[in-house]
């Protein structure tokens, strides 16, 4: 068995309350009827503040350093590399930050694996070659990269890291994500983009899984994983998907995917709970991805969840919008930092492009 003992959040510098971000997108848009589409939108979000890496979400600032005046489009390339200059350096500031809480640093840590996670930026050497440089990690370090897997790419990666300190007891595995949705940004008046445009925002997230052999020898608790169940609905292919075109990363949201996704989400829990042999009503505390707030709603109506079942999700939603692979390690974190009763259990679910489905199982240990 594996134990996450640690996780680190970091955001951007620049924090934009959503009513600003709405009417930059206005004036962008400079149309009435996405005026109006995008002020509902931006109204039932569930969304106070988004972060990117760009200010020019806020019209009140001069400084724009990607879309000039509102009116610009700028093609994939430039976009790229907007990413390839910030990426890295959050995604560092979320290590850092997640080794500080085990009270070590990069150094004394000594990782032995380290496995990178986007979808909003693609170069090669990429951003594992880059941390590895910046932090002096060895260059025998085992080292690999997630890409383009969209919002539940976290799960994956954690898989990968769960199997490395199954066989090792003495791997030190990093997991880092980060997004950076924001770039992605253009005013074409479709209800795909109108929604995009509403709820991502930029982020990066690390967690420290090792075995429980080494977290039990330096007296580290955390969230001992348990085990994984992973599901296609083939039949939700359409509603979410993630394109590249000159312009940028286009992403497909459908307005249905909420329902869709309420319509199965019971199905999913008892199939997920029947292969992690526990019962639906022993998950002590849910970590689910606040893809937006329409699908936290529908999960709540359908699974008759009370107030507080979600809290975590909807937090992380409001303060931070939908970070794609990094948003469920932030509401992990949440849940670490939260009061915990011995040995309880808590079950995460994620949505991805296919659609696919990702959950797993945890188990808080002190």
């Amino acid at each position: 068995m594996s134990k996450i003992i640690s996780i680190g959040t970091a955001v951007p510098k620049f924090s934009i309350n959503q009513s600003t971000i709405l009417e930059f997108m206005q004036a962008a848009y400079n149309n009435d009827t996405a005026s109006r589409k995008l002020k509902i939108l931006f109204h039932n979000s569930g969304i106070n503040t988004r972060y990117s890496v760009v200010p020019d979400f806020d019209n009140s600032k001069s400084e724009h350093n990607l879309f000039i005046g509102n009116k610009s489009t700028p093609n994939v390339e430039k976009r790229l590399n907007v990413f390839k200059e910030n990426a890295v350096s959050l995604a560092i500031e979320a290590i850092h930050i997640a080794l500080t809480k085990i009270n070590t640093t990069i150094a004394e840590f000594k990782p032995t694996h380290l496995i990178t996670v986007t979808c909003t930026g693609l170069y090669a050497p990429g951003i594992d070659s880059d941390i590895m440089e910046q932090l002096n990690l060895p260059n025998d370090i085992f080292h690999t990269s997630i890409n383009f897997m969209g919002c539940n790419a976290a799960f994956p990666a954690l898989k990968i890291a769960d199997m490395i300190a199954k066989t090792d007891e003495n791997a030190k595995v990093i997991v880092v994500c980060v997004e950076l949705c924001t770039l992605h940004f253009q005013p074409k008046d479709n209800n795909d983009n109108l929604l995009s445009n509403t709820i991502f925002g930029d982020g990066a997230a690390a967690a420290i899984v090792v075995s429980d052999t080494a977290a039990k020898h330096n007296e580290q608790g955390g969230m001992a994983i348990n085990g994984y169940y992973s599901l296609l609905l083939g039949k939700g292919k359409k509603l979410m998907a993630w394109n590249i075109t000159p312009i940028n990363f286009e992403m497909v949201l459908d307005a249905g995917i909420p329902e869709f996704i309420g319509n199965e989400v019971n199905d999913i829990v008892l199939k997920a709970s029947k292969n992690l042999n526990i019962a639906p009503d022993k998950i002590d505390k849910w970590a689910i991805h606040p893809g937006g707030k329409k699908i936290l709603d529908a999960i709540k109506k359908q699974m008759q969840m009370n107030d507080t079942d979600l809290q975590y999700s909807y937090k992380v939603l409001a303060e931070y919008g939908n970070m794609s692979s990094p948003t469920i390690l932030f509401v992990l974190n949440e849940i670490m930092k939260s009061n915990h009763k011995p040995n309880e259990t808590i079950f995460s679910i994620g949505f991805g492009p296919g659609l696919s489905i990702e959950t797993s199982l945890f188990t808080y240990v002190e």
